[in-house]
């Protein structure tokens, strides 16, 4: 090739206005590619926190249990009678409950559900602390357990408990 023919590539490149790209056209990219970039970020950071919630509740099942077997043999529940949970202390327990919490709160904000329905009868009772709230998210773990309802009559139930992390 000769330098003249040279010359001419080069001038027609150089001049040709096919090929420029207009000042800002690269930003609707640009914006596009920042949204993207946020929608991931949310959605990892959602995979996080649900996998964490997961985890707490896998790890801390049996702490669960393990309460609900402590509370099911308390002496504040059960009364005289051993295995056999007494209405009239867990409605003594509903207006001053600040003792069984103060003995099993230390690690995990909890509450309790008695229930029992057989038949004819039906009982529950809910039993938390009163400023503690309620979340979202906690585990639950139940026992079977049986409720007098009087000095004569019992009938099965379960003792349901619910805990939840501290913050």
């Amino acid at each position: 090739m000769t330098r003249k023919s040279w010359k001419r590539i080069l001038s027609s490149f150089i001049n040709d206005e096919k090929g420029i790209i207009e000042p800002y056209s690269e930003l609707p990219a640009m914006a596009l590619a920042v949204v993207g970039f946020i929608i991931f970020m949310a959605v990892l950071a959602q995979a996080y926190t649900t996998y964490q919630e997961k985890s707490f509740i896998a790890g801390h099942f049996q702490d669960a249990s393990n309460l609900a077997k402590k509370l099911g043999k308390d002496s504040s529940l059960t009364g005289t009678r051993p295995g056999i949970i007494d209405s009239g202390k867990l409605e003594s327990l509903k207006n001053d409950p600040d003792e069984i919490f103060k003995k099993y709160g230390s690690y995990y904000n909890f509450m309790f559900k008695v229930e029992s329905n057989s038949g004819e009868r039906a009982y529950s009772i809910i039993i938390k602390k009163p400023d503690s709230g309620e979340p979202k998210t906690g585990i639950s773990a139940s026992i079977p357990v049986t409720v007098a309802l009087n000095d004569v009559e019992e009938i099965p139930g379960s003792l349901t408990v619910r805990i939840w992390s501290k913050k």
